[in-house]
C-alpha cells in the first residue's frame, strides 16, 4: 500500500478530521485509490470480520459511485475544453470570411468592377451593421473613407 504509514498516522491522530481533510487535500482522481486502501487497512485493523466485510461492501459501492462522478466531472470538463475550442475555431473562421469578404468588397469597388455600385451599397450596409454591433473599425474600410 501506497500510503499504509500515512493512512495509520491519520488514523491514529486526536483530531477526528484529519484524515478526511487530508483525502481531501489530494488530487481528485487519486481520492479513491486512497480511500480503497484505507478501507484495506482498516479491514487488517478490524476485530471484527464479519461487521468489517459487511462494511466494506458498502464502503466499495460508495467509493465507486464517487470514482464515477469524479470521472464524469473530468469527462465534462474535458468536453467543455473541446466545445470552447471548436468555438474559437468557428470565430476565427468567421473573422477570415469576413476579412475575405470586406477585401472582395472593397477591391470591387477600387477598381470599378461592373459590380461596383451593389459592392458600395453592400459595404454601406456592412459598415452599419458593424457599427451596431461594436466591431467597426475604420481602419478596416480605409479605402473606401
Amino acid at each position: 500500500m501506497k500510503h499504509r504509514n500515512l493512512l495509520l498516522t491519520l488514523i491514529n491522530d486526536e483530531d477526528e478530521n484529519a484524515l478526511m481533510r487530508w483525502v481531501g487535500a489530494q488530487p481528485l482522481l487519486d481520492q479513491p485509490e486512497i480511500l480503497r486502501e484505507l478501507k484495506e487497512l482498516l479491514l487488517e485493523l478490524s476485530e471484527d470480520e464479519e461487521e468489517a466485510l459487511t462494511l466494506a461492501a458498502t464502503f466499495d459501492a460508495a467509493v465507486d459511485d464517487y470514482e464515477d462522478k469524479i470521472l464524469d466531472e473530468k469527462l465534462a470538463e474535458a468536453q467543455l475544453q473541446i466545445a470552447l475550442q471548436a468555438q474559437e475555431k468557428a470565430a476565427q473562421e468567421i473573422d477570415e470570411a469576413t476579412k475575405g469578404v470586406r477585401a472582395y468588397v472593397i477591391d470591387c469597388i477600387v477598381t470599378n468592377a461592373p459590380n461596383a455600385a451593389a459592392m458600395r451599397e453592400l459595404a454601406e450596409k456592412i459598415m452599419v451593421l458593424e457599427k451596431e454591433q461594436g466591431t467597426f473599425d475604420p481602419a478596416n474600410w480605409k479605402p473606401l473613407v
